[in-house]
């Protein structure tokens, strides 16, 4: 049992007791503090941005030397704790000295014989805490002290270090640039879930403050990795892409300015790309059918990984435990972005296959006359595996089941194949579906009893966006027949500050123009439930192969004679009609046995990234050869997103708003050399270009 004083960052942790006999005397010697920066010595990061951060901290841990008994202790605030959480398992910490992890919040226990190892980010709080821990120097709660700050500390924070009592005991002080969240190999967050609200709210003030702190927080990301990015942004959105670029532009030239941790500036140099939610309102509105988009939008997940698996033993015996579905599951990269149709076939055949190569282990207790001991010794070193395996299986088994049991009861056949209909403006057979037949098809799911309020709302939602707005009289039609509490109804307004159009005039306006046609190359392709493709994906393309106008994407300061962004790099890619390399029967290949053929595209997304988006960023690296990480504020299921809707300005439902969101202008942000431009949002169907299926109707889900 964990006390409540300790803060695990893995299910297992090793405690040491506030008495246990721990030798080793605290070491008061006056130390003056030197603040460093630590640049990462560059080598090969083809195992991607979680193992290149998780190599980077560990070597830092290993260089306060540490690991002799009896240990530190490791003090984390909120952010550094869910940052290190993210890349690094405990198992690897522990090997580093590090034997007990708290947070540096709540009350803890003296462990004056143990050296305190201080992650924490240069905020006030956290650094008041910290000189808290030593404000009486009799009985101070750590012996030897080693403090890293996550990004830049001011000069009046550092000022009030040097002038405590806390500097006699400083080991080692530095500034190690990690406030992200290394979640996957190609994707991170910022772990900024109130970011979409404090930006496109009106109601707040907090716009500039929480882009100042967006750009610190990616500042550390090329710190880490030593790399100075050129710097593009969406011009079309909204204008917190550009002001966002202009800051971040700002404080990566101050920081390789003072600390020189900049040295890649040749052909090499990454491209930043930063686009906000207003590119496509859609795709974390509708319902995606990959295995991890499903999990994440209809089972209960915690932190963004954690699953309650419940399961019958052997015994009959009901139990429960909690599982982590993420990357240290050996299985989860092959099945995350798969098609839940295809993880389906996988999941089957494959432990079939793995029950038919382990059946002469099961045979081995039966055969007659007995086994011998090497015989024995062989099946009994097999059968730890054996159970790993099997447990892995039977875990993605029930989890798989558990997603279609909830796509029958929630009847998401009917509700997909509606909004898919509504997205691409055309049904499965490619028939248009417009006007009176679209609101009365409309009409007749939002009234059914079997249908969530919440699907209802994403319904409503869609067709609004899909449509540019709505009429009056259908609007009142359909809202009361959906049953919407006034906060619901409200959610749904405040997609206006999204640059939304919410109402149209009866009839009088130009005929809805169908999307261009586009040809899908992902592993849906030709499912009737997954026809959309997120508009993201076509710019994070064209960007790669260098078609995308700069004028749309401008760059900030400096642009790359040749390479990412501009089309030079002549690559051979692979044949549209070729189905990603994760969507492969066999073993996946590692990134070490795939090399990328240029730099690396990153792509930050402002006010929350959906899971669909996110499994773009992996199919164009395959199709491309060229590592794609992308990041965001947060990871946004339909759930989040329409919870942080509500929180905008409350509205009158329909009442307080023009018909267009080219009324009132979106704010614009001081930035470097002046205002940052505020460009009008684009429309629905203009984002549509890349959003059509190739090819004849396929099987459902």
């Amino acid at each position: 049992t964990i006390p409540s004083c300790v803060v695990a960052i893995s299910p297992y942790v090793r405690l040491v007791e506030p008495d246990s006999p721990l030798s080793g005397p605290a070491s008061p010697q006056p130390v003056v503090p030197l603040l460093l920066y630590t640049p990462f010595r560059r080598t090969a990061d083809m195992g991607g941005l979680r193992d290149h951060t998780r190599r980077r901290i560990l070597e830092i841990f290993k260089s306060l030397a540490i690991a002799d008994p009896p240990g530190g202790v490791l003090l984390c605030d909120k952010l550094s704790l869910r940052a290190i959480s993210s890349s690094c398992r405990v198992s690897e910490i522990m090997e580093e000295g590090i034997t007990l992890v708290e947070a540096l919040e709540i009350d803890r226990q003296p462990l004056p014989t143990l050296a305190a190892v201080y992650l924490i980010t240069p905020s006030v709080e956290s650094v008041n805490r910290m000189l808290d821990d030593f404000k009486d120097p009799r009985n101070p709660k750590y012996g030897d002290v080693h403090i890293l700050f996550t990004s830049h500390l001011p000069d009046s924070l550092l000022g009030k270090i040097k002038a405590s009592g806390l500097v006699a005991r400083v080991k080692s002080f530095r500034e190690v640039n990690f406030e992200y969240l290394a979640f996957e190999a190609q994707a991170f967050t910022l772990d900024s879930p109130h970011a979409l609200v404090s930006i496109f709210s009106p109601a707040t003030s907090a716009a500039v403050p929480e882009q100042h702190k967006i750009a610190a927080q990616l500042t550390t990301l090329f710190a880490m990795y030593g790399e100075m990015p050129y710097i593009r942004h969406s011009s079309t959105a909204h204008p917190s892409s550009s002001s966002l670029a202009h800051i971040l532009q700002d404080k990566l030239e101050r920081l390789g300015a003072a600390t020189g941790c900049f040295s890649s500036r040749g052909k090499d140099r990454p491209t930043l790309l930063i686009v906000d939610r207003t590119v496509d309102v859609l795709a974390p509105l509708l319902h995606e059918y990959s295995y991890q988009a499903m999990v994440q939008d209809l089972l209960p997940i915690a932190d963004g990984e954690r699953y309650n698996y419940r399961y019958t033993s052997n015994r009959g015996e009901e139990l429960k435990k909690d599982v982590l579905l993420n990357e240290t599951d050996p299985l989860w990269p092959t099945l995350r972005h798969m098609h839940i149709a295809d993880c389906i076939e996988y999941l089957t055949t494959n432990f079939n296959q793995f029950l038919s190569a382990n059946q002469s282990a099961a045979r081995l207790g039966k055969k007659e006359g007995g086994i011998g001991l090497k015989e024995m010794s062989e099946a009994l070193r097999g059968m730890p595996q054996y159970q790993e395996e099997m447990a892995r299986y039977s875990l993605h088994i029930h989890v798989t089941r558990e997603l279609m049991s909830r796509f029958k009861q929630n009847r998401l056949e009917d509700i997909s194949t509606l909004e898919q209909n509504m997205a691409m403006g055309e049904d499965a057979d490619g028939k248009e579906v417009k006007g009176a037949r679209l609101v009365e098809a409309l009409y007749d799911m939002v009234k059914r009893g079997d249908v969530s309020p919440q699907d209802k709302m994403r319904l409503l939602m869609i067709y609004i966006i899909t449509q540019e707005g709505i009429r009056d009289e259908d609007r009142k039609r359909l809202m009361d027949a959906a049953g919407l509490s006034p906060e619901d109804q409200t959610a749904i307004v405040n997609l206006f500050y999204l640059g939304v159009t919410l109402s149209r005039g009866a009839g009088k306006g130009a005929p809805r123009r169908k999307p261009a046609a586009r040809p899908r190359t992902d592993e849906s392709a030709g499912y009737d439930l997954s026809r959309y493709t997120p508009a993201l994906k076509k710019t994070m393309e064209d960007v790669l192969v260098g078609s995308a106008n700069q004028g749309d994407f401008p760059f900030v300061k400096d642009k790359p004679s040749s390479g990412i962004g501009l089309g030079d790099i002549n690559l051979e890619r692979k044949p549209a009609a070729q189905a990603p390399s994760w969507a492969s029967r066999g073993r996946t290949k590692n990134r070490d046995e795939t090399a990328m053929l240029g730099p690396k595209l990153i792509v930050f997304m402002v006010g929350g990234l959906s899971y669909s988006e996110l499994k773009c960023a992996y199919e164009l690296t395959k199709a491309h050869q060229r590592e794609v990480i992308i990041g965001s504020t947060s990871m946004l299921t339909p759930f989040h997103f329409i919870s942080s809707l509500k929180s905008f300005k409350k509205l009158d439902p329909f009442t307080e708003c023009p018909a267009s969101p080219r009324g009132p202008r979106p704010r614009s942000v001081a930035v470097a050399g002046g205002q940052a431009p505020g460009p009008g949002l684009g429309s629905h169907r203009s984002r549509l270009a890349a959003c059509r299926r190739l090819g004849p109707a396929a099987p459902r889900v």
